[in-house]
């Protein structure tokens, strides 16, 4: 019995247009989502900053976040609830920013630190080298 090899992995294919990640600090974005969160920030014209996706800047369709509308509907009743839930998540995000910021500071200290490790090292080998082709 002969079996045919596996088929080699279908080949990723590239994202839809408008679903790529856009610069925080891209030049089209002009509004901020939330007064809590001023960092980011959506394109304000020609639709409304809310209709716009904050990672892609793409319009949102409205047949796309229509069921998510009427779920959230269902889960905040009032606008009081809504309005409170709003607040909660853009403290969780700005929570979450600075997280985000604070690893990556320290992943640069700690990069910072291994480099200059590893320079000192190199420079101690290097004149241990020297020495040794000094003494042949």
């Amino acid at each position: 019995m002969s079996q045919l090899p596996p088929s080699p992995p279908s080949e990723p294919s590239s994202p839809p247009p408008g679903t790529n990640p856009v610069p925080l600090n891209s030049s089209i974005r002009t509004t901020p989502i939330h007064a809590l969160l001023p960092e980011i920030r959506v394109p304000s014209d020609p639709l409304p900053p809310h209709c716009y996706h904050p990672v892609t800047c793409a319009p949102l369709g409205a047949v796309d976040i229509r069921s998510e509308l009427q779920q959230l509907r269902k889960e905040y009743s009032t606008s009081l609830a809504a309005l409170k839930a709003q607040e909660e998540t853009a403290k969780q995000v700005k929570q979450r920013l600075k997280d985000a910021e604070e690893k990556r500071d320290h992943i640069q200290r700690l990069m910072k630190t291994k480099t200059e490790v590893r320079e000192t090292e190199r420079k101690v080998f290097s004149k241990i080298k020297q020495g040794k082709e000094k003494r042949i």
